[in-house]
């Protein structure tokens, strides 16, 4: 097994490999610091964090550092050019993670060669989500530090093959792979582990907490939803997304009109496409964070093994690796 990440997350603080995946709308600092207190290793969402939950960036950190004084990290989402805005904004959250320690930076979609630059100034650590082979190769060949392979089962902006297929075909690439999608418990983890993942990331296991505000009508269905309750649509981001099926995600069909499928097929076009998708996805999710009027529910197929709301303290105790698995199955 590559155990450079568990080498990583064992010299940061944590106690196991497992990694709170940042989540819209799940990610509240609560959530992040419960995880890292308990073993894990937190993962802010700055969008969630700051406009989700009214948190000042800065002010949003230091009160994950109250929490907790064990080390957590940031994703940040890359649009590129699309919008300079957005692009400024990133700027400066980056820089006020190195102000404020965070040594820990997950990067999604685009190029990350300039948080890369900057990362490396700093001993920052830097991995990025890859959704295929090709992805993660290049990835590689641009210095990311591991990558973090979203497999077919995850929930949110999922992807396209299985745990094993990546593992097949990326077993020689020389950097540590993290499994993200799947995994709901103790003996899910063990598996992927044992294909020789360094380590896991998980969602869907951790919004089903008592830490998570989200509402208990999305931790119930969670609890209650199967593995067939899962569909994908590429309406929230121009790419598949796992959600639990409802009515409010059935309305209207699961893909995309003629004129946003062009635009998605189109290089220059398609990330103005997918910025207005997630533009109107996140209405949705923030409406569903706090409201069961509306069921827009993100999970993957990990859910089939919940089966209980639990404290963070719980989950992590089930995922301890240093004792039997099966002695820690409810």
């Amino acid at each position: 097994m590559n155990t450079s990440t568990q080498q990583f997350l064992m010299d940061s603080g944590a106690q196991t490999p497992i990694i709170c995946g940042p989540m819209y709308p799940g990610s509240n600092p609560e959530l992040i610091a419960a995880v890292s207190e308990h073993g894990g290793f937190g993962v802010v969402q700055p969008v969630t964090l700051t406009s989700l939950y009214g948190h000042d960036f800065r002010a949003g950190l230091q009160l994950i550092k109250t929490l907790t004084d064990k080390p957590f990290g940031v994703n940040f989402t890359l649009f590129g050019g699309a919008n300079q805005k957005y692009h400024e904004q990133m700027q400066e959250w980056m820089q006020v993670s190195i102000e404020e320690g965070v040594k820990f930076f997950l990067t999604s979609l685009g190029k990350p060669d300039a948080v890369l630059k900057v990362a490396k100034e700093h001993g920052i650590a830097v991995y990025h989500d890859v959704p295929n082979k090709k992805v993660a190769l290049a990835m590689r060949d641009c210095g990311v530090d591991g990558i973090n392979c979203i497999n077919w089962r995850g929930g949110g902006q999922t992807g396209v093959q299985s745990a094993e297929q990546f593992m097949e075909e990326l077993h020689d690439i020389d950097i540590p792979m993290i499994c993200a999608g799947g995994m709901g418990n103790a003996n899910d983890v063990k598996q992927v582990l044992d294909m020789g993942y360094a380590g896991v990331q998980m969602g869907t296991r951790f919004l089903a907490t008592k830490e998570c505000k989200i509402t208990d009508g999305y931790k119930q269905a969670i609890v209650d939803s199967t593995e067939s309750d899962i569909v994908w649509t590429n309406k929230i981001a121009g790419n598949n997304s796992s959600v639990i099926k409802t009515d409010d995600i059935m309305k209207g069909g699961l893909t995309t009109g003629p004129i946003i499928n062009y635009m998605l097929t189109q290089p220059k076009l398609k990330k103005y496409a997918r910025m207005w998708l997630m533009s109107r996805g996140i209405k949705n999710y923030s409406k569903s964070a706090f409201s069961d009027d509306v069921k827009f529910w993100q999970a993957g197929k990990g859910l089939g093994n919940i089966t209980s709301v639990k404290t963070v303290a719980e989950v992590m105790r089930e995922f301890d690796l240093s004792t039997d698995v099966s002695a820690s199955m409810p």
